[in-house]
């Protein structure tokens, strides 16, 4: 098995560009410190809001910190 991910492999996974995104936003507050909520504006108007959890959270936080440095 190759150490590749393919989203196409996974049962309803789909694939979202950037290109399709208007304005994205990651919301996390200490008053539910488990959990988070991602905000996706797409072209055309449509909005999705999308749980995200603490861990992803912190190792985007982590990555983008590290990346800067």
């Amino acid at each position: 098995m190759s150490g590749q991910w393919d989203q196409d492999e996974l049962p309803g996974a789909r694939h979202t560009s950037l290109e399709d995104v208007r304005r994205l936003e990651i919301a996390y507050s200490r008053v539910r410190p488990g959990e988070g909520a991602c905000f996706v504006e797409y072209v055309g108007g449509r909005i999705e809001v999308l749980e995200v959890d603490r861990y992803l959270i912190e190792h985007l936080l982590e990555h983008l910190v590290h990346r800067e440095a």
